[in-house]
């Protein structure tokens, strides 16, 4: 009886691994490139579990794809170089790519990282002019706003077009009503600095709150910093100035985790709490920012 078992268990294990073996075989060359990215994305190269082999495997996985008729295989090898997935970064590389994705009709989002790299990188490469057409054709079919926004930095840096401050505004002011959490923080900027319009406490910090509302990292930040010293008819609110710290800590915020480790360190309006200190003080460093530094210029010393 025993013997007979381990006879099962062997051809069970057998038409299991050939079962692995016939659906790896299955598996198309971007589902092939999927794999070995998502390995990437979790640090397998940069501990050492996966060869640099398969980085140069994935990108000819993904070219295969992508000339097979595929678009998401230019879209992910504009994104490989626009990140630096197993590669350095390459602006070049990355427009070229993510240029071919939007000709093979992958989607709108595909010119939009071919404007938000050539302004950000600030390339030269791409005639103004072209630059230009793209975003007016594109500014009205994009219901996320973030054509207009990138006009908007454009206009205000004098990228591709000529420098014009109210433009700038107005682009800024198209984004934030299509509900583009950047642009209502511009917004914030440009009321409180007077920038293409008059200065306007009151709407900066309608703006900012709105940007906050919608998970807007640099508004959350700001509100906390405002209500952690007070501002314009702001008064200070130290539980507050937590609540918007914490929320931005937690979305990826390394120095509003840094903000909050102090305050508890210091006990800050707060009462003490050593724990919730050390927890957040590691939080800032998980966020890359330089806790320690900050901590310093406090005249703080490291948290163990």
């Amino acid at each position: 009886m025993k013997k007979l078992l381990s006879v099962t268990a062997i051809m069970l294990y057998f038409v299991i691994s050939c079962m692995t073996v016939n659906v790896k075989n299955e598996m198309t060359d971007y589902q092939k490139a999927q794999e070995i990215k998502e390995k990437i994305d979790r640090g397998d190269l940069m501990i050492g579990l996966l060869d640099t082999t398969e980085v140069v495997e994935m990108i000819d996985l993904y070219t295969k794809s992508a000339n097979s008729g595929n678009s998401a295989g230019w879209y992910q090898l504009g994104m490989i170089y626009y990140v630096g997935i197993g590669v350095d970064q390459d602006a070049d590389k990355a427009i070229s790519y993510f240029k071919q994705a939007a000709e093979a009709e992958y989607g709108i989002d595909a010119w939009i990282k071919y404007i938000r790299i050539c302004y950000f990188a600030n390339l030269t490469t791409v005639p103004s002019n072209k630059i230009i057409d793209l975003v007016e054709e594109l500014e009205k079919k994009d219901a996320s706003g973030e054509v207009s926004l990138l006009k908007g930095y454009m206009l205000y840096r004098g990228y591709a077009y000529t420098e014009n401050l109210e433009a700038s505004f107005l682009a800024h002011h198209a984004s934030a009503t299509k509900g583009n959490s950047d642009a209502m923080f511009e917004l914030c900027v440009y009321y409180t600095q007077g920038i293409g319009v008059e200065e306007d406490a009151q709407k900066a910090l309608q703006w900012c709150i709105k940007a906050a509302e919608n998970n807007n990292l640099r508004a959350l930040y700001n509100l906390g910093t405002y209500y952690a010293t007070g501002y314009e008819n702001i008064p200070k609110d130290s539980e507050k100035a937590i609540s918007y710290y914490t929320k931005a800590a937690n979305l990826g915020h390394g120095k509003a985790a840094a903000q909050v480790a102090a305050m508890y360190i210091l006990g800050d309006g707060v009462e003490k709490d050593e724990e919730l200190a050390k927890k957040f003080y590691e939080l800032a460093f998980e966020n890359d920012f330089d806790v320690d530094i900050f901590f310093e210029s406090l005249g703080l010393e490291e948290i163990d």
